[in-house]
């Protein structure tokens, strides 16, 4: 089975060698949660489904969890803990908005855990798609619909690009046969630098140095007008 770990360099890459198994985040750091925002008169409120309103929501539920169950996210805490907090029952607007960091709102524990949930929900997709039984095929495919579920939001991040990218990459090389292109030029774009990886036949390490690669992340950050800039480095 052609494996998404040797392709992927985004939140989605270890799932598949992961699959079935019960993750633990483990966090950079223990940091304090970050306090929920207070309500102030006349203060204006996020709009309604906007990623502003999913993350002070979300600030709020954790805290609310935290009080719960009188404790505080950290290095220690375990993947059930962190079910218990609440993050399992996020949806992937709330989940991308700590992911995120959007507004700053969320500890380096707390992001790390809403990825590990993400990731969690693809190992789910893969069990109960029988990843060795047709080379992948059918795992790879359900991926990418749970990819393309993702809220707007969600899908204007070059992270989520590189993810889209990749699994379908992945579902190529397994054999799989439908037209799975989102006609996004930024996943376009990046599937060709997996191409650029196996002709030189390279490697994952080698994917952020295509030129196809650098390409796209140029078209990402002229449509953000430069914002998030992706640090290649890391």
């Amino acid at each position: 089975m052609t494996s998404v770990s040797g392709l992927s360099t985004g939140s989605y890459s270890h799932v598949l060698a992961n699959a079935g198994q019960k993750q633990s985040p483990s966090p950079k750091s223990e940091n304090a949660p970050a306090p929920a925002e207070k309500s102030t008169p006349g203060a204006t409120k996020a709009p309604a489904g906007s990623l502003a309103s999913a993350a002070a929501t979300a600030r709020e539920k954790i805290d609310a969890g935290y009080a719960r169950l009188g404790t505080t996210g950290t290095t220690r805490t375990t993947g059930d803990e962190w079910d218990a907090i609440g993050f399992k029952d996020f949806d992937r607007q709330t989940l991308f908005a700590i992911s995120s960091n959007e507004g700053g709102l969320f500890t380096d524990d707390e992001i790390v855990a809403a990825k590990y949930q993400v990731s969690a929900r693809i190992s789910d997709i893969i069990n109960a798609n029988d990843p060795l039984s047709d080379n992948g095929t059918k795992a790879y495919r359900a991926i990418l619909d749970f990819l393309d579920a993702a809220s707007d939001d969600e899908k204007a991040s070059f992270e989520w690009a590189v993810g889209r990218a990749s699994v379908q990459k992945a579902y190529m090389l397994s054999g799989g046969t439908e037209e799975v292109g989102t006609g996004d030029r930024v996943v376009d774009k990046l599937v060709e630098a997996w191409d650029q990886v196996i002709a030189r036949g390279g490697n994952s390490n080698d994917y952020p140095n295509m030129p196809a690669y650098r390409e796209a992340l140029t078209w990402w950050e002229q449509t953000n007008d430069g914002a998030h800039r992706v640090d290649l480095s890391a």
